[in-house]
């Protein structure tokens, strides 16, 4: 871990002084084109002369750079820092200033051929006359602080879009952490409503059928520890939810006989897409509930799974004599179950699903779930030619 922070630390050091050179190579390009371009000098002078001319800010970049990240400019400190930033921007025009100052004087420009009998002057200096030499520094002056402002504005935007991501970032996990919570909640809600009812089914076969009873009981413990199994999980292939469907179908199958039958219509290759844990369990049972229990004659609860473009489409059909009342996507009046359904399904796939529930033809109702079709990972087998989809 603290060989990670080293080497951290030392990349983002890396990182400054290369982001330095690369800033102090512009300059000296921006600086130089225009005298190789439109004067008859060469390039090559005009790079020298532009190296000369920005030296020190070889230098000063990543002093500017760490002052602008350590101190910046914000409400909390806004005098203090500001004030800091001055300082150092005058620090900067005034050393430059005093360096081209020392160059001028120590820098004659080749001697021009005297008159005859006319004793020869002090060779002037390069940059001309001391008027043009003020004029000089003021411009310098005018860019060094030009540089220095766009440096430290550069380096204010760099932390403002740093934090607005890293906002983002922890609003992104803040909602993902309240949506996992939210689904564990209505799991949570999901498991003692599924364990009441069916502990209600079992009561009724105690004193009638005592035997019956005691292997739903054995076939209730198995159920519930395939629901705590996936606990964590919330999605997991459509093939391990129809066998958890059928598990439980032959608990109530004990209950009402031959009565229940189930008949399922998934093609193999859907087997491995992923649907929410234990969403078919409540349709399932709404179905047995409202649809073949209340009737005498053989009740039939059908099962189907297609793919309708990106998405996976589940159907689950009884032939009941239906509920009265009940109308396509009917909002309230559904039950736990069915409400806890739909609860799930806006919480895992936004707007990228579809819950209808309606009247099944010829008779008996039907519910349909319209979610996101994407396949279970395929584990790895360690046999390269093998294919992997």
């Amino acid at each position: 871990m603290n060989r990670a922070g080293s080497n951290g630390r030392i990349a983002r050091k890396v990182a400054v002084v290369a982001t330095a050179v690369v800033l102090w190579g512009g300059l000296v390009l921006l600086f130089a084109a225009p005298l190789a371009l439109t004067s008859s000098i060469s390039w090559r002078q005009a790079v020298g002369f532009g190296s000369s001319f920005w030296a020190l800010w070889l230098l000063f970049l990543p002093a500017v750079v760490w002052l602008s990240f350590r101190f910046p400019i914000e409400r909390r400190r806004l005098s203090g820092h500001v004030s800091l930033h001055v300082l150092a921007c005058l620090l900067i025009v005034a050393t430059n200033r005093a360096s081209f100052r020392v160059v001028s004087r120590f820098s004659p420009a080749p001697a021009r051929p005297e008159a005859p009998g006319r004793s020869p002057g002090p060779p002037p200096n390069r940059l001309g006359p001391p008027a043009a030499l003020g004029v000089f520094l003021a411009l310098r002056a005018a860019l060094d602080v030009l540089v220095y402002g766009a440096l430290a504005g550069g380096c204010q935007a760099i932390r403002v879009l740093r934090r607005s991501l890293e906002r983002e970032r922890r609003a992104a996990e803040l909602e993902a952490r309240f949506t996992h919570g939210k689904l564990q909640a209505l799991r949570m809600q999901l498991n003692p409503h599924f364990l009441f009812n069916t502990l209600n089914s079992i009561a009724t076969l105690v004193y009638v059928n005592p035997r019956a009873a005691d292997e739903m009981l054995g076939d209730l413990s198995g159920l519930l520890r395939r629901s705590l199994d996936s606990m964590e999980e919330q999605e997991i292939p459509l093939a391990q939810e129809l066998e958890f469907i059928g598990a439980y179908l032959r608990i109530e199958q004990k209950r009402l006989g031959d009565r229940l039958r189930l008949e399922q219509n998934v093609p193999a290759d859907l087997l491995k897409a992923l649907v929410p844990a234990l969403i078919l369990q409540p349709l399932v049972e709404n179905a047995i509930r409202h649809g073949i229990e209340p009737q005498r004659g053989p009740g039939l609860i059908s099962v189907e799974a297609r793919r309708q473009g990106r998405h996976l489409r589940l159907t689950v059909r009884d032939n009941g004599s239906g509920m009265p009342g009940e109308g396509i996507g009917r909002p309230a009046g559904c039950g736990i179950g069915l409400a806890n359904t739909r609860a799930r399904l806006q919480a895992l796939y936004g707007g990228d699903q579809r819950f209808s529930f309606g009247k099944a033809e010829p008779r008996g109702c039907r519910v349909e779930v319209l979610l996101p079709c994407h396949l279970a990972p395929v584990p790895a087998t360690g046999d390269p030619s093998e294919p992997v989809t």
